[in-house]
C-alpha cells in the first residue's frame, strides 16, 4: 500500500470563540483527489479521529486524500452551524490545496450517521454566500447510515437491536431536537423539513453512494432508500448498498469490499477514473 502522511490538528477556522481543526491523510503520490470525512455521534458527541485506522487510512492508501473535519456539536451551536463548518472546511482546503499537495478542483464528502446527514446536505444545499466567501461545493457524496428525514425520527421503527455502543437511557430532548435547538422535533416541523436531505434533492446534484445495514437498530435503512429514490426521480446518479445483517456503525462497513467501493466511487467521480482504484 502507498505511504500515507498524517497531519493532525490543522486549524481551518479561527474566529472569536471558535477554533476548529482537521486531520489530513495525504497519499504519497499527489496532487491527490480530496474527500472530507464527517464523523457520527448524533450531532451531540463524537470525534473526527474515531476508527481512523480502520476506515480513513485504507481509503487514503487507495489514493484519495482525506480531511477528517471537526465541526461544532449541538451543545455548542445549533443547525446550520455544523453544515456551515463543513462549508468553511471545503473553502479552506481549496484555498490551501497547492501548499498541501491536493487536487481540490473537485471535492468529495463522506460521512457516517450524523456525519452522513451533514454530508448529504453539503452536497444538496449550495451556499448562496459562495460568491463572497469562496466555493464550498462538493462533486461527490458518500453517506453511511444517515438520517435523511428528521420528521420521521419520533416514529421510526428500528430494524434490529440497539448497537453495542448505545448504553443508558435515550437522550431527552432527542438528538435531532437538540440539533434544531428545540424541545422536540414536532415543535419545529418547518425547521426539521429544511434540515432533511430528502427535501433538498434537485436535478444536477452530485453523484451519491449510500450504504446502510438492513438490521440498523438506530436509523432504519428506509432513510437511505428514501433518499436513493428521491435522487433517482431527479435524475441524479446514485448507488445504494444494503449490507445484510449489519447494524448501525457495524464493523461490516470497515471491510475491504465496502471501503473498496468507497475508494472506487470517489476516484471515478472525482478523477473520471473508470477503473476506480488502480
Amino acid at each position: 500500500m502507498p505511504e500515507v502522511t498524517v497531519r493532525r490538528d490543522v486549524v481551518y477556522r479561527s474566529e472569536p470563540g471558535v477554533e476548529l481543526r482537521l486531520d489530513l491523510y495525504l497519499p504519497a503520490s499527489g496532487p491527490a483527489p480530496l474527500c472530507l470525512w464527517l464523523h457520527g455521534g448524533g450531532w451531540l458527541r463524537g470525534s473526527r479521529g474515531a476508527r481512523a485506522a480502520e476506515r480513513l487510512l485504507p481509503v487514503a492508501e487507495a489514493g484519495v486524500a482525506i480531511a477528517a473535519v471537526q465541526y461544532r456539536l449541538s451543545g455548542e451551536a445549533t443547525f446550520p452551524a455544523p453544515l456551515d463548518d463543513a462549508r468553511a472546511a471545503v473553502r479552506w482546503l481549496r484555498g490551501n490545496a497547492a501548499e498541501l499537495g491536493l487536487d481540490a478542483d473537485r471535492v468529495g464528502v463522506w460521512g457516517g450517521s450524523a456525519g452522513g446527514h451533514l454530508a448529504a446536505l453539503l452536497a444538496l444545499c449550495p451556499d448562496e454566500r459562495d460568491a463572497e466567501l469562496g466555493d464550498s461545493s462538493v462533486q461527490a457524496a458518500v453517506c453511511w447510515f444517515p438520517v435523511t428525514d428528521l420528521t420521521l425520527r419520533d416514529t421510526d421503527v428500528p430494524a434490529g437491536p440497539l448497537p453495542p455502543f448505545v448504553t443508558g437511557r435515550p437522550d431527552v430532548p432527542s438528538q435531532e431536537a437538540r440539533l434544531l435547538g428545540a424541545a422536540s422535533v414536532r415543535e419545529v416541523p418547518d425547521a426539521a423539513r429544511a434540515a432533511s436531505p430528502v427535501t433538498r434533492v434537485h436535478p444536477g446534484a452530485p453523484p451519491f453512494l449510500l450504504a446502510h445495514g438492513d438490521r440498523d437498530g438506530l436509523v432504519p435503512a428506509e432513510h437511505s432508500r428514501a433518499l436513493h429514490r428521491a435522487l433517482r426521480v431527479q435524475g441524479v446518479p446514485t448507488t445504494l448498498l444494503v449490507l445484510a445483517d449489519a447494524n448501525h456503525e457495524d464493523p461490516a462497513f470497515d471491510t475491504p469490499p465496502v471501503l473498496g467501493a468507497v475508494s472506487a466511487f470517489l476516484r471515478s467521480t472525482l478523477l473520471g477514473d473508470p477503473a476506480g482504484v488502480s
